[in-house]
């Protein structure tokens, strides 16, 4: 009989069985029991301790002649299997399976979701940023492979101008078709986690029976989930409410980026209920923070001296700089923050702004199907101009993967 082995990042189980008003009422909203049952639960510890098997097959390859495999897999990625001199099993058996859409892929849904989140403008790049990265940074689990890869000596700016870049290229109309650059990307990032998880699990430095495998499953799948059912949950905090078509196809396009980015089915959401349990899991699938979520959050919240403004910079980097702390306390409150190293404000003005704005704009916009594409066009001309504020990083990132 095999002996089970409990990562040290996770909870035990008694103690994820625990119940007070706050699961109650959650368990209540969501029509479900919070708390995982004992297999779930072994289901949770065992996708801790699993990667991305079909890209990580492709590392295995990629590493007999690393150069030359390389050369072959973003051949492939970008300009298609015909363009390689001769069939290549690994790859024709990993793009065979990515090129082909899942039967539950609505294009409906995708196209929906696009202008929805058009629709959300800047609000989207504040929840992102101010609770969904601030926040995940309180889990040490999320911040080890950056501390281990060095990642963290890069500044905060390129972290994030990578990531809005990518996000940009997903939510780009037509992006997500074979050759353009939202779906190669996603692959690309794919890739990279596969290649990270590949030689920290060689490295003396991971400590596997603490943190599982790098860039795991459940981490995985997390983040997407801070891409889509937080993100919900940020709106309306700021006072957008979407509708449930709205919700179901958000949901249904980062249930599409997950697999791309893959994320087994498993432990991809379609349903916010869904995903309001696994952020409940993953409280209990990390330690308290430490010396990294204090890094990482302090370093985040010193990016706006970063940016490139065009007139009167000094003066809109320290705007930023507060409106971005304002709308983290917000959402985390000043405790939370004391964690992560970041200054309280004495209230978070500009979060009740977004909010009254919010509401006025938004909820005349459900009678008005003018205003509707107003903000739906200048919504995705303000998150293009995002980019922007790094003019440097941006142009290195613009032909990143071409």
């Amino acid at each position: 009989m095999s002996t089970i082995t409990i990562l040290k990042r996770l909870a035990p189980f008694e103690t994820m069985l625990s119940s007070n008003w706050k699961t109650q009422m959650l368990s209540w909203l969501t029509g479900q029991h919070l708390q995982p049952t004992y297999a779930e639960y072994l289901s949770l510890n065992q996708a801790l301790q699993k990667g991305d098997t079909a890209m990580d097959q492709v590392i295995v390859w990629m590493m007999q002649n690393p150069k030359l495999h390389r050369q072959y897999f973003e051949t492939a990625l970008f300009k298609g299997l015909d363009q390689l001199a001769k069939p290549i099993p690994e790859l024709n058996a990993f793009f065979s399976t990515v090129q082909t859409l899942p039967d539950w892929v609505d294009q409906g849904k995708i196209e929906q979701a696009l202008n929805f989140t058009h629709r959300l403008g800047i609000n989207n790049g504040f929840i992102l940023r101010d609770l969904s990265l601030m926040s995940g940074y309180l889990y040490p689990g999320f911040n080890q492979p950056l501390l281990l890869t060095g990642a963290l000596k890069k500044q905060a700016g390129t972290r994030l101008a990578e990531t809005t870049k990518w996000w940009i290229d997903i939510t780009e109309t037509r992006g997500l078709e074979r050759f353009n650059a939202g779906f190669t990307s996603t692959l690309y990032v794919r890739f990279i986690h596969a290649l990270v998880r590949h030689q920290l699990k060689k490295s003396e430095r991971w400590d596997a029976q603490t943190w599982g495998t790098p860039i795991n499953q459940f981490d995985l799948a997390m983040t997407n989930i801070a891409f889509s059912g937080v993100v919900l949950i940020g709106i309306r905090a700021l006072g957008i409410f979407p509708n449930q078509d709205e919700v179901d196809s958000f949901l249904h396009f980062w249930k599409y980026i997950g697999w791309l980015m893959g994320v087994d089915e498993k432990w991809l959401v379609h349903k916010e209920s869904d995903g309001w349990k696994l952020l409940y899991w993953m409280q209990h699938a990390h330690p308290q923070s430490d010396h990294s979520s204090f890094e990482l959050g302090s370093s985040l919240s010193k990016e706006p001296f970063e940016r490139q403004y065009r007139y009167l910079k000094p003066l809109q980097q320290k705007l930023a700089y507060r409106q971005h702390l304002e709308v983290t306390q917000f959402f985390i409150g000043r405790q939370k923050m004391q964690k992560l190293g970041l200054k309280h404000r004495s209230a978070a003005w500009f979060a009740y702004y977004l909010i009254a704005r919010n509401v006025v704009l938004y909820t005349s916009a459900k009678y008005s199907p003018k205003l509707s594409q107003r903000l739906q066009h200048r919504g995705r001309n303000i998150q293009k101009l995002g980019l922007a504020l790094y003019q440097s990083k941006a142009k290195q990132l613009a032909s990143m993967h071409q």
